[in-house]
């Protein structure tokens, strides 16, 4: 009986310990089981060699994923000096129609919305600062991304002036057509302004300036001098020798945009300036 009674209690003890060695985990590593990666929509903030930038939305599921937006908005971003204050805010200076939308994202589709740097910063003084860009979608819309951002400046083009000789332009003596002619100036003082009082015959103040687009568009703004401007015929010389003296001048430029006290479209006499002049059009007759 007592042999029966070691038996059993022997058969018991090795069925302990061998339990006791059995593991509940990976059965390849012996560790406890890995959780699956939780894949979700991703967000990224690139800075491209241009200056400008791109924000990539990446739908990182294996099934669809849909964004809502509360407005036409799609991305938000502001610019931050270094002591963390918001120089520039994307929205602050635009409006967007207040109509919900709907995105679908399908499974590794990605949505790239360029972010046009070199515009929207042009009145944002050089520095170095923090970039920071989300989407305004319901669902990303606390998923920002940052980067650091060096911003040159939106700074005046050189102009071809190599000596102090410029060619710059005046209406004839019938204002017919406009003739070149050469005047001096000082290379290191403001350019455009020189050019601007040479060849303003009329009583017409130039308030400020600025160039756009990576200085390929000059915006004029005049005082309300451009009363002055009078008949068909003084209409014609005042734009051509603006138009020539410039455009001859500066090779970058493309377009030239005339204001009013900082409001467009300017009226004269006899037209509207609403469309800006472009380097490839004919705006005076030559007198050849």
């Amino acid at each position: 009986m007592k042999k029966l009674i070691w038996g059993v209690c022997s058969i018991f003890i090795i069925l302990l310990l061998a339990s006791c060695g059995t593991s509940n985990g990976d059965p390849a590593t012996g560790g406890d089981p890995q959780p699956q990666e939780d894949k979700t929509i991703s967000t990224k903030l690139e800075v491209k060699e241009d200056g400008n930038a791109s924000f990539t939305i990446k739908n990182d599921t294996e099934v669809e994923k849909s964004l809502t937006y509360p407005s036409g908005q799609e991305i938000e971003y502001q610019l931050l000096d270094q002591e963390n204050n918001i120089v520039y805010t994307y929205s602050a200076n635009k409006t967007f129609t207040l109509m919900l939308q709907e995105k679908i994202l399908k499974p590794s589709e990605e949505l790239v919305i360029p972010l046009e740097l070199q515009t929207e910063l042009a009145e944002v003084p050089a520095g170095s600062y923090t970039l920071i860009a989300w989407s305004t979608s319901d669902e990303l819309s606390e998923q920002k991304e940052e980067v650091a951002y060096e911003w040159v400046g939106n700074k005046e083009p050189e102009s071809t002036v190599t000596t102090e000789k410029i060619t710059v332009y005046q209406a004839d003596a019938n204002a017919e057509y406009v003739e070149p002619y050469e005047i001096t100036i000082d290379p290191s003082v403001d350019v455009v302004r020189q050019i601007f009082e040479e060849i303003m015959v009329l009583d017409v103040g130039l308030i400020d300036y600025r160039f756009e687009d990576n200085n390929t568009k000059l915006i004029l703004n005049m005082d309300s001098g451009l009363n002055n401007v009078q008949g068909s015929a003084g209409e014609n010389m005042f734009i051509g020798t603006i138009v020539h003296s410039f455009f001859d001048n500066f090779p970058e430029l493309e377009e030239i945009y005339f204001e009013r006290e900082g409001k467009s479209p300017v009226t004269l006499a006899h037209l509207v300036v609403s469309e800006p002049f472009t380097r490839d059009r004919v705006y005076t007759d030559s007198p050849n």
